[in-house]
């Protein structure tokens, strides 16, 4: 039952079918390990496991792609981040293609075979942005800012709108020409501000405004 499930899966999942593999190799050391290690003072260390990285890729591969998972990340999960507190994510950028994988090649070994163009690209394979790009400022402020005073403006204009229609009210008589100039008439008559105020401007000798 178990060959013929194990063939089975290689048929439809190879990736899985090696990790089957291993552990039933896991399995069959574990019962006879004890008698090798009393025997042989050099053993094989068949228990270890895989390396994650297998795993991971089969596991986030439809959200990765191609891309060469590096090392543990942020949160040991392959995603790709550009932050300054950790600057080595643990994904490339860009997926695995022909032209980068010889530029890698080069890359091992003596960097003065590469052009600064080959540097370029190896970078831009590996890392999104620079340093200088994903820390510079974004102007966000500006868009928020420009928003801000246009909504500030609408709702001044509104409000303004709204009291021309709910104030339309009549204006009282008193507003009227002939009501403030017996109102005047009457200030002057009672002397109102005789030093400094309206009294004082005007001359009752001659009954007009002084000059």
């Amino acid at each position: 039952m178990s060959s013929f499930l194990l063939r089975h899966v290689k048929l439809t999942q190879p990736q899985l079918a090696l990790m089957l593999q291993h552990q039933c190799r896991v399995e069959a050391s574990t019962s006879s390990s004890a008698s090798i290690v009393q025997h042989t003072p050099v053993v094989l260390d068949n228990t270890k496991p895989p390396p994650p990285l297998d795993a991971d890729r089969m596991r986030m591969h439809p959200r990765i792609g191609n891309r060469e998972i590096v090392g543990y990340g942020l949160k040991g999960k392959p995603e790709y981040f550009d932050l300054v507190m950790f600057p080595c994510p643990s994904i490339r950028w860009e997926a695995d293609i022909p032209a980068i994988a010889e530029l890698r090649k080069k890359e091992k070994g003596d960097w003065k075979q590469l052009s600064v163009e080959d540097k370029k690209k190896l970078y831009r394979a590996s890392f999104r942005q620079t340093f200088e790009e994903f820390t510079a400022p974004s102007g966000v402020w500006k868009w928020t800012m420009g928003w801000t005073l246009i909504s500030l403006a609408g709702l001044i204009m509104a409000y303004d709108a709204w009291r021309r229609v709910a104030y339309n009210i009549e204006r009282p008589d008193s507003f009227s020409d002939e009501k403030l100039k017996k109102q005047l008439q009457y200030h002057i008559a009672a002397r109102q501000g005789p030093m400094t105020g309206l009294s004082s401007k005007w001359d009752y000798e001659t009954g007009t405004w002084k000059k």
